[in-house]
């Protein structure tokens, strides 16, 4: 957006630097100078080009994000074979904690003594 207004910016520029030269040899009303034209037809002129060239980089930005972010999502499926439906749904974090597994490894009963 502010790339567009200094372009035309640029134009309005150009032509006040440049009105005195565009008034007498580019301005298409030269020959009427009850018109006080002075060059304000080269200068619209200018200024619809410099609108039709923003008009056209924006269409071409916009066509370019539409591409940039296009992404194609695939469907994702399960097939009932991956899914064990018949053995209860346990956390393996939390049975690597149960207690039979520590008592079995560490503790050892005494041995009877009086049999």
């Amino acid at each position: 957006m502010t790339i567009q207004s200094f372009n035309k910016l640029g134009v309005i520029l150009a032509f006040k630097l440049n009105q005195d030269y565009i008034a007498t040899a580019l301005c298409e009303n030269k020959d009427k100078p009850e018109m006080h034209c002075n060059g304000r037809c080269v200068l619209a002129k200018k200024l619809k080009q410099a609108e039709q060239n923003e008009e056209k980089q924006r269409l071409e930005i916009q066509k370019k994000a539409n591409v940039l972010f296009f992404y194609k999502m695939n469907r994702l499926e399960f097939s009932e074979s991956l899914i064990d439906t018949t053995r209860p749904n346990f956390n393996a974090f939390y049975l690597s904690f149960k207690t039979a597994v520590f008592i079995n490894d560490i503790f050892k009963p005494p041995r009877n003594l009086f049999v």
